[in-house]
């Protein structure tokens, strides 16, 4: 059959797709954890460029919207000098990539338009997690 040598090729370049920016985001957020604006930018500069070939169509670095946004905030962030704007940016990026954070409210903490009311000390935190159906957005 022809579509398994295409398929596997497909999957292929996927997985290599996924493993660069993977592995370019993970030193993105070791430049910005150490302040190094410098190799930052250059770690912002080779995700945007691997967006350009990627496998979404659209010339960027990621499909889902929220993720893609968060992205160009640390560029813009990077771009005017604001290291703690980037990291900000970043952990928004980076906790879109947990499960569970894509079906529940952006975190407040992270700088999210929606805030989900934290119970109180008293509260069960039952509570909070029954409206989610079963998603624990306590996590």
């Amino acid at each position: 059959m022809a579509t398994a040598p295409v398929s596997s090729s497909i999957h292929n370049g996927l997985q290599t797709y996924f493993q660069a920016r993977s592995s370019d985001l993970q030193k993105l957020g070791q430049a910005l954890q150490s302040g190094d604006m410098a190799a930052a930018e250059q770690e912002y500069k080779a995700i945007q460029d691997l967006g350009q070939s990627g496998p979404f169509g659209n010339g960027h670095p990621f499909k889902i919207s929220g993720r893609e946004e968060a992205f160009e905030a640390i560029g813009r962030a990077l771009q005017s000098g604001d290291l703690a704007g980037a990291q900000q940016a970043f952990a928004t990026l980076k906790s879109s990539f947990h499960h569970g954070q894509r079906v529940s409210p952006p975190n407040p903490d992270l700088g999210g338009p929606l805030t989900p009311i934290a119970p109180s000390a008293g509260q069960p935190q039952a509570a909070s997690t029954s409206a989610s159906a079963g998603v624990d957005v306590t996590a």
